[in-house]
């Protein structure tokens, strides 16, 4: 992934949030309402040439590519621009594709500052149809069977109010008199309407993003003004954790619209998909979003003198552009499951942005791939297991022995040097074969920090074992009094005259402590400072006299283990970083913690397994998966399996490249991923009931195992509720929500 914009796409996005920020004020946009249509506004993007910025220069536009044009319709959604520009967009492009007589006809005038949109439901006269910008247009242009028309005097007609308080109409033509003008006809005139109705699709998506984000931004800016019982409400849980979801949601569905530009532009199988999972979710991730932004006000946001309620009315009108949003669902579920289809798609232009972990990636996913075909024999799947009852030391040692135990690491280390996305792959692959995911993780979680803080006498030790796959290591962080609040341990370390170290204390959920060599302690060295302040972190040999290990078993037929730790003496070569210099130890411990790839891929993998069970269980004899209800259950775990990826990408490439606004990426892949997880997790197990009620290790049995793990990783790595509280401080500059 490289989310990367040029200088010329930055140049033309900051010229874009320029003007609509200075030309689409809420006063213009309150003052516009009567019509839904800013008259001066629109003869100012005409000028800039922004309407015709799609069209081809042989035509007198542009021929800018549909990422540009994405990136201008997300500024003008953010200032809620009373303009038909997204249907205008795509509009004047068809227009120049067609090139018929009456077409360039059209075109000309969009060059001169006249309104032609686009309706992307097809023609009709049996229901009232939305006509976006007909109370602005001079012409709209529709599709019947395979003819496009343009439908003229439509502006002339009585505006209607509307929630949007937008040019929108709507109407049944039967009962209107207008002109229909035929603009081309044939299979390719229809095909050309359909990439338009596509493009339309993606860019009112984005349009829609940009609307429910500024909604946010007042809600965050609002709660930090706003005083109750002597403190910022954006400080309150209540306040700042909805809006982190919002938040999170919000730019997920960004990430979403622009993936799918990127895979109309490289032509991939999926593109068409992701075009239905864009403006489907851009709809409903929206609407939850200015709802949310809406109630943080309380009173006053349903009051007409604040701004929000002018975006809660706009997300929704806009998101009813192309009727009921669901039935983008099905669309969906037919280019999903239907087997390859010809959908027309528009041409993107040139596309600099990466989606996927890139051809590498794939490349050495193929290799590790190829290392489970030949080496994981019937007995060692027998052994297979998702916890750490799976671990096998000889597989661990075959692994490492290949370099697929921690080929990320530098090559000094035993490692081959490569990248986070390299590991993505890996991740996902081992999951395929259903080995476990966990000894290796935690192992070099503590092995990343022992490289950076611990001294070089334990390097030399510890990281050769770990390389060759013949030590484990496991954290000793959480405690039974201190749940999250890791700070707050109260495990003690008291200096000997010798030099040596003294600890006591109890530590849960050590997992894979039974297996380990080391633990990686946090604990508290001096008790008369803040408690942040008087820590320090020690990797402490599991072989040590006075170390206790018991086993806690959970609901997700997992071991993890309570840990005691009695008089136990540890030589002060153990410690790693400073003496109460814990804090800055953990920082960069919870830091590689903050992901949530390991969990997307669960929840990847169930989603899997249940399409394939969809497709081969028969209901009243009939496939599950051709049920119109199984269909769209499933579009929707396929859009947030899509978003939660985008989203724990969007971190390593954030981490990559030193990205500003990084901080708060890792918090919200883990929340997504996590807590879509569970909800779709309790969906799934409905839906594929009642054999969702046995467990297997195998086919559906993999949605029973995932209902069980769901719950367990949203606390995992930190709760939910943690990573609320670093999204709105971090993503949104909220007040701090913890204390």
């Amino acid at each position: 992934m490289n989310l990367t914009l040029t200088q010329e796409q930055q140049l033309l996005l900051d010229t874009a949030n320029r003007l609509f920020a200075s030309e689409s004020t809420a006063t213009r946009v309150r003052a516009a309402e009567n019509t839904g249509f800013d008259p001066v506004l629109w003869q100012q993007l005409t000028d800039l040439g922004i309407p015709t910025m799609r069209v081809p220069e042989s035509a007198g536009g542009a021929g800018m590519g549909l990422l540009e044009a994405l990136l201008v319709v997300e500024e003008a959604g953010r200032y809620l621009a009373s303009v038909p520009l997204a249907e205008c967009l795509p509009a004047a492009r068809l227009l120049a594709l067609l090139d018929t007589v009456e077409a360039s006809r059209l075109l000309e005038q969009i060059h001169f500052g006249k309104r032609i949109t686009l309706v992307p439901q097809p023609l009709t006269y049996s229901r009232p149809m939305v006509l976006p910008g007909a109370g602005a247009a001079e012409a709209l242009l529709v599709c019947e069977d395979d003819a496009v028309y343009a439908l003229l005097g439509l502006a002339i007609t009585p505006h209607q109010a509307n929630l949007g308080s937008d040019s929108v109409r709507v109407l049944n033509l039967a009962d209107c008199a207008v002109e229909k003008r035929l603009l081309a006809r044939g299979e390719s005139a229809s095909r050309l309407f359909q990439a338009a109705v596509e493009e339309w699709k993606v860019l009112k998506a984005a349009m829609l993003t940009g609307l429910a984000r500024q909604a946010i931004q007042l809600a965050a800016e609002y709660s930090r003004e706003r005083e109750q019982f002597g403190r910022a409400i954006g400080s309150f849980q209540g306040i700042a954790h909805p809006l982190a979801d919002a938040l999170t949601e919000v730019e997920g569905s960004q990430l979403l619209s622009r993936h799918a530009v990127w895979a109309i532009a490289r032509q991939q199988p999926d593109a068409a998909a992701l075009v239905s999972m864009a403006w489907w979710w851009a709809t409903q991730s929206a609407g939850r979003a200015v709802a949310c932004a809406l109630h943080t006000f309380g009173g006053y946001g349903v009051s007409l003198e604040y701004d929000v309620q002018l975006y809660y009315r706009r997300a929704k009108a806009w998101a009813l552009f192309n009727g009921d949003p669901n039935h983008e669902l099905d669309r969906l579920a037919d280019r999903l499951w239907n087997g390859p289809q010809d959908i027309s798609l528009p041409d993107a232009g040139h596309v600099t942005l990466e989606f996927g972990y890139g051809a590498d990636a794939e490349d050495f996913a193929d290799e590790v791939r190829g290392f489970f075909h030949a080496t994981l024999t019937e007995e060692l799947k027998a052994h297979a297991h998702h916890s750490v009852d799976g671990f096998h030391a000889g597989f661990n040692r075959m692994l490492a022995d290949a370099g697929l135990l921690f080929p990320h690491w530098p090559e000094a280390f035993g490692g081959r040097g490569k990248t986070a996305f390299d590991m993505a792959a890996l991740g996902e692959v081992f999951e395929e074969f259903n080995w476990q995911r966990i000894t290796a993780p935690i192992t070099n979680q503590v092995a990343q920090i022992v490289m950076r803080f611990a001294t070089k006498e334990v390097k030399d030790e510890v990281l050769p074992r770990f390389a060759s796959g013949e030590s484990l290591a496991c954290l000793g962080f959480s405690e039974p009094s201190c749940g999250s609040d890791v700070f707050a341990a109260k495990t003690r370390a008291t200096r000997t005259p010798e030099g040596n170290w003294l600890i006591d204390g109890q530590k849960i959920f050590t997992t894979a402590a039974n297996l380990a060599d080391y633990i990686f302690l946090l604990v508290r060295t001096n008790p008369n400072v803040p408690k942040h302040a008087g820590l320090t972190l020690f990797l402490v040999p599991m072989n040590l006299p006075g170390i206790d290990i018991h086993p806690i078993f959970t609901l997700q037929d997992e071991r993890t283990n309570i840990t005691y730790l009695s008089q136990v003496q540890v030589a002060d070569r153990y410690r790693v970083g400073a003496i109460d210099g814990g804090t800055a130890v953990m920082a960069a411990t919870l830091e590689l913690e903050h992901g949530g790839d390991q969990y997307r891929i669960s929840f990847s993998n169930m989603y899997k397994h249940a399409v394939t069970w969809a497709q081969s269980t028969q209901r009243d004899g009939q496939p599950v998966i051709a049920c119109l209800d199984a269909r769209r259950r499933l579009a929707r775990v396929a859009v947030h399996t899509t978003l939660a990826r985008d989203l724990c990408y969007r971190v390593i490439w954030g981490v990559k490249d030193q990205v500003p606004g990084r901080a708060a990426f890792g918090p919200m892949s883990k929340l997504f991923s996590t807590e879509q997880y569970q909800r779709d997790a309790l969906d799934l197990m409905d839906l594929c009931a009642p054999e969702s009620l046995m467990q297997s290790n195998l086919g559906v049995g993999q949605v029973e195992i995932s209902y069980r793990q769901s719950i367990g990783m949203t606390i995992y790595g930190g709760t939910s509720e943690i990573h609320r509280s670093l999204i709105a401080e971090q993503g949104l500059g909220m007040p701090r929500s913890r204390t």
